[in-house]
């Protein structure tokens, strides 16, 4: 009997052990398996990245579309330059203008924090700029208020926060800027290319795909060359006149800025606001200097540059006149004056060459 009861206890014992041995393996393997579900989570969204990345193919932009147009990647000999940003309280970065951001991507949105159609935009301009900020591009959010409630500095600084916006963001409370670019509704993304040229335009939720190639293929562009000797680089050849010849060659305006280093009015030249692709050279000699990829907006109210065609097409020079000292630019072969340039210009390089309109002659690139 005793030896009956011992074979059963044991019996017992060894069927305990194989019962705890096995739901101590199935707790472990769930929590393994627990863990490996956590993990594909990130995996996935990394995979859907580098899969857009690997099947990216460039928009071709649309030839037929105007300056104005939306929904369309517009040609860059067509773009027009984005006007600048007015004055507003920055949040996420320190004050900078589009000039600054010359050689990036720039999407600008239009939104105010009370509309739930701009809301509904975020989760993709918040995942645009984690995937593209490294790769060139930057989002400006202008917040323009629609009602009083939003014009409310601590309250749009609350919002921004709440919604977990890192990209920089202005206000527009008086919406000068939303009327500079003739913004009609809320939301409207604007994207402008590197040298600062509206490209695409669209209102309203959606199209995020869209926008993400427009992004891609623009971040793709190579910027345009300006110094090269195939393109009209000065050679050193002299063009020497007398003043009488010069007189005769040059309208009366002409001559008062070139040959006598005057200066036209503000806001009054012809190509202070020219935004048409293509080249400007002297008005005196034909040389070529500058090329409207170079070309933004200053607000100063006369055609600026940030860089010539090649540094050799102009001579500067110090002008100590008007009891102050400034830098003047040169034609380098007719020694025509052209303007003076200061060194409060965009990036990259900085400068802003100050011309005359009257001291150029834009030719038109198709």
């Amino acid at each position: 009997m005793n030896y009956k009861i011992t074979s059963v206890l044991a019996l017992i014992s060894l069927v305990a052990a194989i019962i705890f041995t096995g739901c101590s393996r199935s707790v472990a393997s769930k929590q393994d398996s627990q863990s490996a579900v956590a993990t594909p989570g990130k995996t996935d969204k990394n995979k859907e990245k580098l899969n857009r990345e690997a099947s990216f193919v460039p928009m071709t932009s649309d030839e037929n579309a105007g300056a104005n147009a939306r929904d369309a990647l517009i040609a860059a000999g067509k773009a027009k330059a984005a006007p600048a940003l007015k004055e507003g309280q920055w949040l996420n970065s320190e004050p900078t203008t589009l000039e600054n951001l010359r050689g990036r991507v720039v999407l600008v949105d239009f939104w105010t924090f009370g509309c739930y159609n701009c809301r509904n935009t975020l989760p993709t301009l918040k995942r645009l700029d984690a995937d593209y900020r490294d790769k060139g591009l930057t989002i400006v959010g202008v917040h323009t208020p629609e009602s009083e409630y939003e014009k409310n500095f601590d309250k749009i600084q609350d919002a921004v926060k709440r919604l977990g916006i890192k990209y920089p963001v202005v206000t527009d409370g008086g919406g000068d800027t939303w009327r500079e670019y003739n913004i009609e509704a809320w939301p409207t993304v604007v994207i402008l290319d590197k040298q600062g040229r509206i490209r695409y335009t669209h209102i309203g939720e959606g199209a995020y795909d869209v926008q993400e190639k427009v992004i891609q293929t623009l971040l793709a562009e190579k910027e345009a060359k300006t110094a090269s000797a195939s393109n009209g680089e000065y050679k050193g050849e002299k063009i020497v006149k007398t003043e009488d010849e010069w007189r005769k060659q040059l309208n009366k305006e002409q001559f008062y800025v070139m040959r006598e280093k005057g200066t036209e009015r503000a806001f009054t030249g012809e190509y202070n606001d020219n935004h048409e692709h293509g080249d400007y050279y002297c008005a005196a000699c034909h040389l070529k200097l500058f090329s409207s990829d170079a070309k933004f907006e200053s607000g100063t109210g006369w055609p600026s540059f940030y860089q010539p065609i090649a540094a050799i097409n102009v001579t500067e020079e110090t002008d100590n006149s008007f009891g102050s000292s400034r830098t003047e630019v040169l034609c380098s072969r007719c020694r025509s004056h052209l303007g003076h340039v200061f060194d409060d210009g965009p990036k990259p390089t900085g400068l802003r060459y100050c011309m005359n309109s009257v001291a150029l002659k834009f030719e038109k690139q198709n």
